[in-house]
């Protein structure tokens, strides 16, 4: 039997990707691959280990060479917790 892939049409922050219930099993699904998708959106792979479906989402991401945080830690704005 051929696993099933369901694209997501919306584009999701990171951190709101975390691991998904399998829609047909409802079981916890594996993060098995990320891919390059497009400039700051990677594409994100998940498996169920019980019933073999495939679910992609698309993950937005910002560069964190390019991220203002880090332009005020350059500059030393940044400090550790006290």
């Amino acid at each position: 039997m051929m696993p099933q892939s369901e694209p997501l049409s919306s584009v999701v922050p990171f951190a709101a990707i975390g691991r998904p219930s399998c829609p047909k099993c409802k079981a916890a699904m594996m993060l098995v691959s990320i891919e390059l998708a497009g400039p700051g959106v990677d594409l994100h792979r998940f498996e169920c280990a019980i019933c073999n479906r495939v679910l992609e989402a698309l993950a937005a991401y910002q560069d964190p060479m390019k991220s203002k945080g880090l332009g005020r830690w350059l500059q030393g704005d940044l400090h550790l917790p006290k």
